[in-house]
C-alpha cells in the first residue's frame, strides 16, 4: 500500500470541516492560520496581523451565524406547514362532520314535513267530508220541517 493508495482512499472519504464550510459559503482561504503560527510557533508578529485577522474572523462568524439561522429556520418552517397541514385536515375533519349531521338533520326534517303535509291533507278531506254530511243533515231537517208543515196543513 504506497502514497497512491492513500490518495485514492482519500478521495472517497468526506473532506471534513471543509466540506460544511463551502456549505456556509465560507472559502477554505478564511481558515489559513496567520504567517506567525506556520512560522515556528513563535505567536504573532505584530498588531497588524492581529488587526487583519480580527475582520476575518468577524466575517467568519457572521457567516456561521447566518448560515445555521438560514438551517433553523428550513427546519423550522417545514415543522410550522407541517403543523399548519394538520390542523387544516383537523379544520376539514369538523366541518364534514358538521356537514354530516346537517345532512341527517335535514333528511329528518324532509321526512317530518312529509308526514305533516300527509296529515293536514287527511284532516282537509275529514273536514270537508264533515261539511257534506252537515250540509246533507241540515238539508234533510228542512226537507222534514217542510214535510211536516205540509202534512200539518
Amino acid at each position: 500500500m504506497g502514497l497512491e493508495d492513500s490518495g485514492r482512499r482519500r478521495e472517497g472519504t468526506s473532506r471534513g470541516p471543509h466540506s460544511i464550510l463551502h456549505a456556509a459559503g465560507l472559502r477554505s482561504s478564511a481558515l489559513r492560520p496567520s504567517r506567525g503560527f506556520l512560522e515556528g510557533g513563535r505567536g504573532m508578529d505584530g498588531p497588524e496581523e492581529a488587526q487583519a485577522a480580527g475582520p476575518r474572523l468577524d466575517e467568519l462568524k457572521r457567516r456561521l451565524v447566518r448560515a445555521f439561522q438560514r438551517a433553523v429556520l428550513r427546519g423550522s418552517s417545514r415543522r410550522l406547514r407541517e403543523e399548519a397541514a394538520a390542523r387544516e385536515a383537523q379544520s376539514r375533519a369538523r366541518v364534514e362532520s358538521a356537514l354530516a349531521g346537517l345532512r341527517a338533520e335535514l333528511l329528518e326534517m324532509r321526512f317530518q314535513n312529509r308526514q305533516l303535509a300527509r296529515t293536514l291533507l287527511d284532516l282537509n278531506m275529514k273536514m270537508q267530508q264533515l261539511k257534506k254530511e252537515d250540509e246533507m243533515e241540515t238539508a234533510s231537517e228542512s226537507q222534514s220541517s217542510e214535510d211536516n208543515a205540509q202534512n200539518l196543513e
